[in-house]
């Protein structure tokens, strides 16, 4: 079916001049719409310059068609890339991907912008990055202000355009909450990583969904490093979308390529932001997480140990026997040195990191010994961020930087990915502990930090923004040379509790701790609060990024359920008396009948808050098979007993089998009528307490 612009709801702006479209359509537009849509919107504007659009009316100046810009010898792109050389490639790229590639070259300095663009045929989307190569034999001119997305529309309507984003991590109470910003005429709002640790996801989500009248788009960033986005919206309604590189002025040398962020985009059409989100939530399952065999990855139900000692892994491992966990969890306290100060003795042989007086014998009778329990394997590290007076600071000083110069001795320092010797020494490291340890998660923690990318910008002012870029790079490389070097590991993706979640990682990565706000609850044992967060951070994040968990205590449904959200991870002071035993393994059976719902759509039913006197709920649908469930939380100090929810994907004119579950055992199922499903009143008298309500369409 073909499906110009206006079938998603919006009119492209090119010089001003609004393109001719139908009006917009109210309803979401099938999948194969969108995908039409995304190979047409991907030829309009990842094309030579001057040439007619194939669905566009009239013709266009060439700044309105890239969906991109920079600055170049003190010139915006608009204003040069007209001249020069231009080709088109486009061609099947495998798993429902068409390739587009779109490259423009200076003649007079050489320096080529290479545009990459992939577009999903099966369920909509636009993913691109463009590559900068000086092909002259001379440096090139400044090249700053790069900007991987910059695109103008003007909506449909007169309604007012609304930003659907998230917070970031910043190991707050606020973490992965929504927000949603109007945008009125002449306003402007500006958002990104921000902090002396900040990176893709610190105090910014890199995904968010702009909305107006008829429809909207789904913007995802990959850049693993501060960015910035600026979402604006004009004197006459139009709206401008710009994502790009906060700090970028330097020259090319000959030969040199940098990259920029990666960005997805996916335009939708009708009026709720929350069928937009899950149109991209496909994409994300389909085509950006990682995968084994034909699905996504899920978390798994993992057991996350703090223990210091052998005799304490091998005495969890024996209460664990038979309860159903499937990842053995070792975080930061096995090396030498202990932690902080032992983080950074990596190198060779690989066992100079591990502490033998506390393990004697050594981290790969450690793997076994999970292995035998017919458990896989998660180890953490921080290779990135090694202390200071740490052997590989020690002998690698012109690998690092201290984080912070004026503090005494004894800090963090920064291992330059970005330096080809250095990335590849630790990615060898790394590469023999996974083989020598059985390694089956590995567990990613620290990262850039602000303060190295400076110490390098102060060094060569012509040369700001190359080490971060070329850190990011090296990140990307390491992680997909070790991925490339174990098939079946998976990467967990930390780094100081959900600072580094973005489209880029998410390709690569699951991030098992989304946050570290938390840490102190579960020491300190208050499992209410700790519940209430994994609710809220579940309802927030899930919007975007389909998998992300974070610690539980607890044994009773509402402690489970809301650590659930495709897998679960319980902490090490998860009491694991004799009593709570058939209690966990019954909680861990549920969770895994649970887990094939987390494929499909996911609804928070309620206002997403964080406090204690509110009720949350959420539902996961399986569109395709009719069936999902909801899951219901009265916090601890709610006064109301009974809620009316609507649900959404029902058929009012079918009817369902349905159970609603207090305990972990399922009643028998009850036949209801789809309308009586759709205004779902449940009941919850514990408090706190949960509900378990899971349902599947009748057969006639």
């Amino acid at each position: 079916m073909h499906c110009a612009a206006g079938c998603l709801g919006v009119a492209l702006v090119v010089s001003g001049a609004v393109a001719a479209s139908p009006s917009p359509v109210g309803a979401a537009p099938s999948e194969a719409d969108a995908a039409s849509f995304s190979r047409q919107w991907a030829v309009r504007f990842f094309a030579p310059p001057g040439k007619p659009s194939p669905w566009e009316s009239r013709t266009a100046r060439h700044e309105g068609a890239l969906p991109f810009s920079f600055i170049y010898s003190g010139r915006h792109s608009a204003d040069l890339v007209g001249r020069w050389k231009v080709e088109v490639r486009e061609k099947s790229a495998g798993r429902n991907r068409r390739l587009r590639v779109l490259t423009l070259t200076d003649p007079e300095t050489g320096l080529e912008v290479r545009a990459e663009a992939a577009v999903y045929t099966d369920t909509g989307g636009v993913d691109w990055t463009l590559h900068f190569t000086n092909r002259g034999s001379t440096d090139t001119p400044i090249l700053e202000d790069i900007q991987a997305l910059d695109m103008r529309l003007t909506p449909h309507g007169n309604a007012m355009p609304v930003l659907h984003r998230l917070n970031g991590s910043t190991g707050s109470e606020e973490d992965w909450l929504p927000l949603a910003d109007p945008l009125p005429i002449n306003h402007k709002i500006e958002f990104g990583p921000y902090g002396e640790q900040a990176n893709s996801s610190s105090g910014a989500c890199p995904f968010f969904n702009l909305r107006w009248e008829g429809g909207g788009v789904v913007t995802a960033v990959g850049w693993s490093a501060p960015w910035r986005a600026c979402v604006e919206r004009g004197e006459g309604g139009g709206l401008r979308l710009r994502v790009g590189l906060p700090q970028t002025h330097l020259r090319l040398r000959p030969g040199e390529s940098i990259r920029s962020p990666r960005i997805l985009q996916l335009y939708w059409s009708g009026e709720d932001d929350l069928e937009g989100a899950n149109r991209f939530r496909q994409v994300m399952l389909a085509h950006i997480l990682p995968r084994k065999g034909e699905k996504a990855v899920t978390p798994p139900v993992a057991y996350s140990s703090m223990t210091e000692t052998d005799a304490q892994i091998r005495a969890h491992l024996e209460a664990m026997r038979g309860l159903g966990f499937e990842v053995f969890w070792q975080d930061a306290w096995w090396h030498k040195g202990h932690y902080p100060a032992g983080a950074g003795n990596y190198g060779f042989p690989i066992e100079r990191m591990e502490d033998r007086d506390r393990f004697p014998s050594g981290m790969s009778a450690v793997g076994e010994a999970v292995h035998r329990e017919g458990m896989q394997f998660l180890l953490w590290f921080a290779p990135e961020s090694p202390w200071e007076g740490s052997a590989l600071a020690v002998e690698h000083p012109e690998w690092v930087t201290r984080w912070e110069k004026d503090k005494p001795l004894g800090d963090w320092c920064q291992l330059d990915l970005g330096i080809p010797e250095a990335r590849e020494y630790i990615t060898r490291y790394l590469s023999d502990a996974i083989r020598a340890y059985r390694i089956d998660w590995l567990r990613m923690d620290a990262g850039m930090i602000t303060a190295f990318a400076r110490d390098r910008n102060d060094r060569e002012p012509e040369r700001v923004g190359m080490a971060e870029t070329r850190y990011v790079e090296g990140l990307y490389r390491m992680w997909d040379d070790l991925l490339a070097a174990h098939p079946g590991l998976v990467i967990d993706n930390c780094y100081g509790g959900g600072r580094r979640i973005d489209l880029e990682t998410s390709a690569r990565s699951l991030p098992l701790w989304r946050t570290d706000v938390t840490v102190g609850h579960i020491e300190a044992g208050r499992s209410e609060r700790t519940a209430i967060l994994n609710q809220s951070m579940t309802a927030g994040l899930n919007r975007y990024v389909p998998f992300s968990l974070c610690g539980t205590i607890g044994v009773e449904p509402y402690f489970i359920r809301s650590g659930f959200n495709g897998g679960l991870l319980c902490g090490s002071n998860l009491p694991l008396p004799e009593a709570n035993r058939a209690r966990l393994k019954e909680a861990l059976t549920e969770v895994k009948r649970l887990r094939k719902y987390v494929q499909g759509n996911f609804y928070p039913l309620l206002p997403v808050t964080t406090d204690a006197r509110d009720w949350c709920a959420y539902q996961y649908y399986l569109p395709g098979k009719g069936e999902g469930m909801v899951l219901v939380f009265r916090r601890h100090e709610s006064s109301a007993s009974q809620r009316t929810l609507v649900l959404r994907g029902i058929d009012p004119d079918a009817f369902y089998e349905i159970t609603q579950s207090h305990g972990y055992r399922r009643p028998r199922p009850a036949r209801m009528k789809g309308s009586d499903l759709q205004r779902l009143t449940v009941s919850i008298e514990e408090q706190p307490g949960s509900l378990l309500v899971e349902y599947r369409k009748a057969k006639v």
